[in-house]
């Protein structure tokens, strides 16, 4: 509960749309506390109709829909900025420079648009040697349907981290949550395909912990524990 209630209080977005006694109000009623009879009437005749008009407007998806148009992002965009996070990959020609994108984008366009396996081997890389705003991580979690991915990829770093002694323990409320709310569906980790028996196989051959997520794909601890001894050394 400790991420929930922290996000609420520190979010400026919410706190545009809820008051800082509304806010409190939520805290306390997750929290199971006894409201007083005030802070029940605020709950009814106030919190509740904001939460579903957002409800709403999260439904429709118009923050999409009024946003600035979508930026296509190429291949050499992503290397060139694993580069500059710290993750270069050998590549047979040179890549130009290109325009940076902030590194939780740069995770959610790995992820959705170049899910390549040494790609993805990189984002544990890139959460161990870079700044990390959790809470747009949790966002692009939540909007993009990535609470597994990013939730698993969160435990493996977690896992490299200990190894090497990495500093990482304020993403650990986040892998708590994430482990908490992962989604119940069983996604694919890797580049998409549409092959039935190269699905079935993946069911029942992926490792524990990627299907600990309800995710499938050809991800070994021993993998990203091995990719990492090239950049954390």
């Amino acid at each position: 509960m400790v991420m929930q209630v922290s996000y609420m209080g520190e979010s400026e977005p919410i706190q545009r749309i809820l008051g800082k006694v509304e806010i409190e109000t939520i805290i306390k009623r997750i929290n199971g506390k006894k409201l007083t009879q005030i802070e029940r009437n605020y709950l009814s005749r106030s919190i509740r109709p904001k939460l579903v008009g957002a409800g709403i407007l999260s439904q429709e998806r118009i923050l999409e829909k009024i946003g600035k148009p979508k930026i296509k992002i190429n291949r050499n965009q992503i290397l060139f900025n694993l580069t500059s996070y710290g993750y270069g990959l050998i590549t047979p020609y040179k890549v130009s420079k290109q325009e940076s994108l902030k590194i939780e984008e740069l995770i959610k366009n790995i992820l959705i648009n170049f899910p390549e396996a040494r790609f993805i081997e990189g984002i544990p890389i890139l959460l161990i040697k870079n700044k990390i705003n959790k809470y747009k991580l949790l966002e692009i979690a939540i909007k993009y349907d990535l609470k597994n991915q990013i939730g698993y990829l969160l435990d493996i770093t977690f896992i490299i981290g200990k190894q090497y002694g990495s500093k990482i323990n304020h993403l650990k409320d986040l892998l708590v949550y994430l482990k908490k709310e992962k989604d119940k569906k069983i996604s694919l980790l890797g580049e998409d395909t549409k092959d039935r028996e190269y699905l079935d196989f993946l069911k029942k051959t992926s490792p524990k912990l990627i299907k600990e997520w309800n995710l499938i794909g050809r991800f070994y601890d021993k993998d990203f524990i091995d990719n990492a001894k090239l950049y954390l050394n």
